[in-house]
């Protein structure tokens, strides 16, 4: 059998199985949230901060091993990461070449944060491990969860040994409850995307006054050109700060789109649907943490261009 005719019959194979298994046993409605869910027993410990600490975590322990002991020629996990961080330093050199130095620890901690939460996501178990919960509201208004059974996204979560208990069988929960998932990728957190926006936007900041000086805030605040110098300041102010929720809401935005996007393939079709929106996904994952620590860059360099009347103001703040 030939290599095409191989790869023909697996797919195939795949996509019988995934309908067999989606007609055995149904699923009910898939539901989606978009808070993250406090862990059982643990308040205000969500499962999106749960993952957020096993990745920075991985972080410190590949940082450690890589460094643990230096060698002139490098090899293994030292080589491997010293191929990466050099690779993000040269990148990042080649958009601001004066300011990369001072701001690339911070660039690289925000790329690699973000990959890895975003990659974390697309793990198995997570949004398919968890409880099956139901909420309720109490007679004061009060919001209730109650737990009901584990699910582990590899059995049915009831699986009736006779007919007469009343209980149908499902790939999932319940039709009417919701599951409460262990595990959720950081990114898909809105905490997280606003801090890490907050990150951003203060590092653009800093590097625009050690720059400049005071100097900085001619850019918003300009008196001496008259009206219109005073509206184009206006709207640069407006535009430095509305990038902090254009930060948050498109590293939330695309990572959560693509969780629900797998949610509801594998709804449809579980097996061999979901897999090809994975390997795109690994794609999404990677070009939103690029976008991330390049917009942040580009942000520093126009933060610490002279402009105009401060020209010369800003070269004696600089000196």
């Amino acid at each position: 059998m030939s290599s095409r005719n191989r790869i023909i019959l697996i797919v195939v194979g795949a996509i019988a199985v995934g309908i067999i298994a989606r007609l055995i046993f149904p699923m009910g409605s898939p539901v989606v949230t978009v808070r993250a869910d406090d862990l059982p027993g643990l308040p205000n410990f969500t499962n999106s901060f749960m993952v957020l600490l096993v990745v920075d975590l991985i972080l410190i322990l590949l940082a450690f091993f890589a460094t643990r002991n230096m060698q002139l020629v490098p090899r293994g996990l030292q080589n491997a990461m010293e191929l990466v961080i050099e690779s993000m330093f040269n990148f990042f050199c080649s958009i601001n070449k004066k300011w990369t130095p001072a701001a690339f620890p911070v660039l690289a901690t925000i790329f690699l944060m973000v990959i890895l939460s975003n990659w974390a996501g697309m793990l198995p178990g997570f949004g398919s491990i968890g409880f099956c919960t139901h909420e309720e509201h109490s007679s004061q208004g009060a919001l209730a969860i109650n737990l009901k059974d584990p699910y582990l996204g590899l059995l049915p979560v009831q699986f009736p040994l006779a007919a007469e208990e009343g209980k149908s069988k499902y790939l999932g929960c319940e039709p009417g409850e919701h599951l409460l998932e262990l595990f959720r990728a950081p990114t898909a957190d809105l905490n997280l995307t606003l801090a890490l926006a907050l990150v951003a936007f203060v590092t653009v900041e800093y590097f625009g006054f050690r720059a400049l000086g005071l100097g900085y805030l001619g850019k918003f605040f300009n008196f001496k050109g008259g009206p219109i110098s005073i509206i184009v300041g206006l709207f640069e102010f407006i535009s430095e700060i509305a990038r902090i929720p254009a930060f948050m809401f498109r590293l939330f935005g695309n990572v959560f789109a693509g969780e629900v996007l797998l949610i509801v393939m594998i709804f449809l079709l579980p097996i061999a649907l979901p897999l090809p929106f994975y390997l795109f996904e690994v794609f999404v994952g990677f070009m939103q943490a690029f976008i991330f620590s390049v917009l942040t860059i580009a942000f520093i360099g126009l933060a610490t261009e002279h402009h105009g009347d401060d020209h010369s103001h800003a070269e004696g703040a600089h000196h």
